[in-house]
């Protein structure tokens, strides 16, 4: 405090040595959104005492990995500093297939206010999977995700490819993954080595192009997608296991900035039809990483769900993931020594909406309080443009209304996650309190006029230190 105190606010920016961020103070109130509050979910009524345990040690843990003091100086003794938190570091990402919304200006608005409130990632959810993009043998579009990293850009998002290599052929097909062209083209899975070839450098071509057109562009990739699944097995089988290898450097080749993603389900959470466990994806993460494969994180898909459910049949959606079971599985997954993404994220069991309301609050909580969790991707913001509709999994329904569990969610977001205090400046013009990691507007007056700075709080050791210095 005596380094602060000894600097000049009009020479803050300029004094790196005394340990503080410099926040210009500008005229007005500053521009604070709007958010809903939500509604807590009542845990009591869906977990048990060990599962309790497991969330509240979470919580715990989140005190520290997911806030921080901040000190923040605006050179006023007694004036009222309203401090609202107006991002989060933390990344949260939604979902956009164009085709969806863009014909409908009204409805792409009100999709578009609901992401760029309470998430920073934009995913592209089909524009960029092969049998989209290439429609016919070296005929490929990329009009369409143009288009959404074009709107993506001008509401200030962080792009994320969704993906580059899926193997879901039929009957398991859901028209989004291998393009009918190349399943005709090698309708057997056992090829000669010139098919192979082949069929590697039409993979390659693709993956140059995609991943060319876009580098510096797509901070994440989905490099691959459910290359362990026994369902969507249709390039492994052609090729074997050594194309996921090839995968990940042929993008990073491309684009040595971008994040690369292994994507996949475990058994655990997507129950019912069997496919990998955790421990499965851990083990070929590691053996991947071991033999200098550069994979940068896990992307454990998000669908709470009997299995089976989302492949068409029907199963009993009382069930769910218990989530002291799914804390194991998920501390599994961190074993590999890569950050985990919960991607793909749909809240669809239990059916019943204040126990659903009871899970997705549980989960949050967990994924927040767990330090290998990096971003959490929402499959279902809205309702009215989610996959599998009839699922009900949106935070927000088709008429635009929060959910039960939306509300919980939201109640997270915006409330016990969001830091918003006012506070009295002691005698040295200092406030004082704990913020969530993210972006912030801190408002107060001067000679009887309302004046702003905005900052940003990042993980680091002690405390955030930001002096707020006159503008030019």
């Amino acid at each position: 405090m005596r380094c602060l105190l000894a600097c000049d606010r009009a020479r803050a920016a300029a004094e790196a040595s005394c340990g503080f961020v410099a926040a210009t103070t500008t005229a007005g109130p500053g521009d604070v959104p709007e958010l809903p509050l939500g509604r807590p979910a009542d845990l009591s009524v869906l977990l048990d005492d060990a599962e309790l345990a497991v969330v509240a040690a979470a919580d715990a843990r989140a005190e520290t990995l997911r806030a921080r003091p901040l000190r923040l100086f605006v050179g006023r003794p007694g004036a009222s500093v309203t401090v609202t938190q107006t991002k989060h570091a933390f990344t949260f990402g939604f979902p956009i297939d164009f085709r969806e919304l863009q014909d409908d200006p009204v409805a792409l608005a009100f999709y578009g206010s609901l992401a760029a409130g309470h998430t920073t990632e934009m995913v592209a959810e089909t524009s960029l999977k092969w049998r989209v993009g290439e429609p016919s043998p070296g005929v490929m579009f990329f009009d369409l995700a143009d288009d959404e990293l074009a709107w993506g850009q001008g509401l200030g998002f962080d792009f994320k490819g969704h993906t580059l290599l899926w193997g879901n052929a039929p009957p398991f097909s859901t028209g989004s993954g291998i393009p009918n062209w190349l399943q005709a083209q090698f309708p057997n899975a056992t090829l000669t080595p010139a098919e192979q070839e082949t069929l590697r450098g039409l993979i390659r071509r693709r993956v140059e192009a995609a991943v060319g057109r876009y580098r510096g562009r797509i901070q994440v990739w989905d490099v691959t997608n459910e290359t362990l699944n026994p369902f969507t097995q249709w390039f492994i089988q052609r090729l074997g296991p050594g194309i996921v290898n090839e995968m990940f450097a042929w993008v990073r080749a491309i684009d040595p900035g971008c994040q690369l993603v292994f994507n996949e389900w475990i058994s655990e959470v997507f129950t019912g039809i069997g496919g990998p466990t955790a421990a499965n994806v851990r083990d070929r993460v590691a053996a991947l990483r071991a033999a200098g494969v550069p994979i940068d994180a896990i992307g454990q898909q998000g669908h709470f769900v009997p299995g089976i459910v989302y492949a068409g049949g029907t199963a009993d959606l009382s069930q769910r993931t218990r989530i002291d079971d799914y804390e194991t599985a998920l501390d599994t997954l961190a074993e590999a020594g890569v950050p985990v993404h919960i991607t793909e994220t749909n809240f669809i069991t239990p059916d019943e909406p204040e126990k659903r309301a009871a899970q997705a609050e549980a989960l949050m909580r967990v994924w927040w309080g767990n330090p290998a969790v990096e971003q959490v991707v929402f499959w279902a913001l809205w309702n009215e443009v989610a996959a599998r509709q009839q699922l009900q999994s949106g935070l927000w329904d088709d008429a635009g209304v929060l959910t039960r569990h939306g509300e919980a969610v939201v109640s997270l977001l915006n409330d016990r996650w969001r830091t918003h205090a006012t506070v009295v400046a002691d005698a040295h013009g200092i406030v004082e309190l704990r913020a969530t990691l993210g972006d912030y507007v801190a408002s107060w007056d001067e000679n009887g006029a309302p004046v702003h700075a905005t900052f940003r709080v990042d993980r680091g050791p002690g405390t955030a230190t930001v002096a707020a210095v006159t503008s030019p």
